[in-house]
């Protein structure tokens, strides 16, 4: 009886995505074989690279689609509240030659001088909207255009040698694939939980761990012999410190649900994939820290 190969699979360049998509690189030989195949020509990239003119024109669109749907609330005296443009686009001469500048409108300078940065979204480490890159070495996986290593690690170069050798040695050939199938896993957002949850929000309720919108306990009131008195100065300095840190827990809390609401929002009616690495024991993680399946209940409720 003539044994079945996978020389189909290793005869054709067949891209990466495309045999995990396909659930073919879940096969150990073929993994094996892409894998040696990787670490022979790191060079080559998962993703096709562009050329100058095609990042430019897609550049272009990118910037015209920005300026046509990025608006912002303004209201004049004696106006109605209207949105309004929140970027502007003009040409100008820079040196004899002629630039196209985008500058944001007076609204959005305001309010970017009225509020700090430190309550700007990060993009970083967010959920992907298509499968993760597969991975092939200790650290070519995960995301499509940065490279990570498969393990978190704390400090030390010891930990990260290791890590290596033991992906020159194909040795973790088993566990990346076990990484791959958590990150094709599709996620998608769970529309009734999400307006439930946006509702409870939005009325500013505390119910369950959703914070309320305001900090409701009284602060501690100067006692009458707090010059006199000094244990009742240390007490009074106690109490409102703690009332302090109640009230900041509070708003971390807040800013933290609000965070994963408007991730949910923003993911809503797309797909979600989790790329995942592993601690030193072995245990895999989603690398986006804040809006996961292993998250708090909220977020759990949220995936679907």
């Amino acid at each position: 009886m003539k044994k079945r190969t996978n020389r189909h699979v290793f005869g054709h360049r067949l891209s990466l995505a495309r045999l995990a998509t396909s659930g073919k690189l879940f096969n150990m030989a073929v993994r094996r074989a892409k894998m040696r195949e990787h670490r022979e020509h790191s060079a080559d990239l998962f993703l096709d690279e562009w050329g100058l003119d095609t990042r430019i024109r897609i550049g272009s669109l990118l910037v015209s689609m920005l300026l046509e749907s990025a608006r912002i609330p303004e209201r004049r005296d004696g106006e109605a509240e209207h949105m309004v443009p929140a970027f502007h686009h003009k040409l100008e001469f820079l040196n004899g030659r002629r630039h196209g500048l985008v500058y944001p409108s007076s609204t959005l300078r305001e309010l970017f001088k009225s509020d700090s940065s430190s309550h700007a979204v990060t993009a970083r480490h967010l959920p992907m909207l298509v499968p993760p890159r597969p991975w092939m070495t200790y650290n070519s996986g995960g995301y499509l255009t940065r490279d990570e290593p498969c393990m978190r690690i704390n400090d030390g170069s010891e930990q990260l040698r290791l890590l290596k050798h033991a992906s020159n040695e194909d040795r973790l050939s088993t566990v990346l694939a076990g990484l791959d199938a958590l990150g094709m896993t599709r996620w998608a957002i769970n529309r009734p939980v999400f307006e439930a949850i946006r509702k409870v929000w939005n009325a500013g309720r505390e119910i369950a761990e959703i914070p309320a919108s305001t900090y409701n306990e009284p602060e501690p009131v100067k006692p009458a012999d707090y010059d006199e008195n000094p244990k009742a100065r240390i007490k009074h300095h106690l109490e409102t410190r703690e009332w302090m840190n109640g009230r900041a827990n509070q708003h971390s809390q807040r800013c933290d649900c609000n965070y994963k609401i408007e991730i949910a929002q923003a993911f809503m009616n797309h797909p979600m994939y989790f790329p995942h690495n592993m601690d030193f024991r072995g245990r895999a993680y989603p690398i986006p820290p804040h809006f996961n399946h292993l998250g708090n209940d909220m977020c759990r409720g949220l995936l679907t």
